[in-house]
């Protein structure tokens, strides 16, 4: 159930990444701090790709101050979207 729940996270911050111009800035961080804390967490636990969760809150903190490119966002979006996915399903 848990798996579920983090997938489904998952999808909302996707939503932050594609929308973070529209997005309140204080919704994106929070979004940021979640994929920073789950990829640590479980890359702690022996999951190098969930090292990458973390990555893409760094990028969805920095998107949210502009510094931001679409080949990259089009790259994480499909990742994050993948691991929500199996998640969500499994």
């Amino acid at each position: 159930m848990l798996i579920k729940i983090l997938g489904t996270i998952d999808l909302l911050a996707i939503l932050s990444l594609i929308l973070v111009e529209y997005l309140p800035h204080g919704l994106i961080i929070i979004m940021a701090v979640y994929l920073m804390v789950k990829g640590i967490f479980f890359g702690l636990t022996g999951s190098f790709i969930s090292l990458v969760d973390s990555l893409a809150g760094f990028y969805l903190v920095a998107a949210s101050y502009g510094f931001y490119h679409w080949i990259i966002s089009i790259i994480l979006v499909i990742f994050l979207l993948q691991k929500a996915i199996i998640s969500i399903f499994s």
